[in-house]
């Protein structure tokens, strides 16, 4: 199977606190912090990883905290490179939050995919005393119901969507039920959306490239589980970090061709095995 693979830039703060990215690193400093979401097309498929979302008050309040940012709605960020909202056949959710699944509605025809234990598990969360919202705070509280007036399928444990892409568990790391989506081209093998289990390269490189793993630090499950889960995702690609794809690192644009539009937004182009032309134009606006 072959697979185009694109990174898709719908909004950006500038100067976001490295301590919110790696766990125990307080001094730091900032980082610019792009918000994304993955587009996976073959001649028939037209795969989304996560949504996006869309809300003006989310945007003012990440404003006021993080200094200058720049949103676009994601279905207008997709219509850019040349696919409409009616063509999203697929959505493979990594997780229930926000800017990763608030824009589920915007995409009518779409069979949704997520973990039922992120949304059993979220339910459960949202049952519980009010000093507990720490485990509910950035989720899509209508998700469920959302999922529930649509087709979409929990999935229990690893599962195989379309020939090619697969979801794989990552239960008890980010969130009580997150996911990585791993993508295999025949000709250049296998991709790994990371959802929120990777922030940046650091994470997994190091600090500097130290080598040494830095855990997320946004997450209700344990380190050492995420300790895990980053060095079966590294082996899974072998060893190839290039391969493990963040949604939330500006380090994405220099790593692969990347094309600015939208008065600074990015699209970066991962893999072009499906056959499509490429959305990253020659000349002063590539990377």
């Amino acid at each position: 199977m072959s697979y185009s693979i694109w990174i898709l830039e719908y909004g950006f703060v500038d100067r976001f606190p490295a301590s919110n990215i790696f766990a125990a690193q307080p001094n730091e400093g900032h980082r610019p912090m792009p918000y994304c979401f993955g587009l996976v097309r073959s001649a028939e498929r037209c795969v989304l990883v996560d949504t996006g979302f869309v809300d003006q008050a989310v945007y003012d309040r990440l404003t006021a905290k993080y200094g200058h940012t720049a949103w676009r709605a994601p279905v207008d960020v997709l219509a850019g490179v040349g696919v409409e909202a009616e063509q999203v056949d697929t959505i493979l959710l990594t997780h229930n939050h926000f800017d990763h699944a608030g824009c589920v509605d915007a995409f009518p025809a779409a069979h949704v995919y997520i973990q039922r234990r992120e949304i059993e598990q979220y339910l459960a969360a949202a049952a519980r005393p009010g000093r507990f919202e720490f485990l509910t705070r950035f989720c899509q509280p209508d998700l469920p119901r959302r999922l529930a007036a649509r087709r979409a399928t929990l999935v229990d444990g690893v599962a195989q969507v379309a020939p090619g892409i697969e979801l794989r568990p990552a239960y008890d790391t980010h969130t009580a039920g997150s996911q990585v989506v791993a993508v295999t081209n025949e000709a250049d093998g296998t991709w790994v959306f990371a959802g929120d289990n990777m922030y940046s390269y650091e994470n997994i490189e190091g600090l500097r490239g130290d080598g040494v793993f830095v855990p997320i630090a946004m997450s209700t499950g344990s380190a050492t589980t995420w300790l895990d889960l980053a060095d079966e995702m590294l082996t899974s690609v072998g060893g190839d970090s290039r391969r493990i794809l963040p949604f939330h690192d500006a380090a994405v644009w220099d790593r692969f061709p990347t094309a600015t539009v939208d008065g600074g937004l990015h699209v970066a182009e991962v893999s072009l095995a499906g056959g499509h032309p490429s959305v990253v134009p020659a000349g002063p606006t590539a990377r």
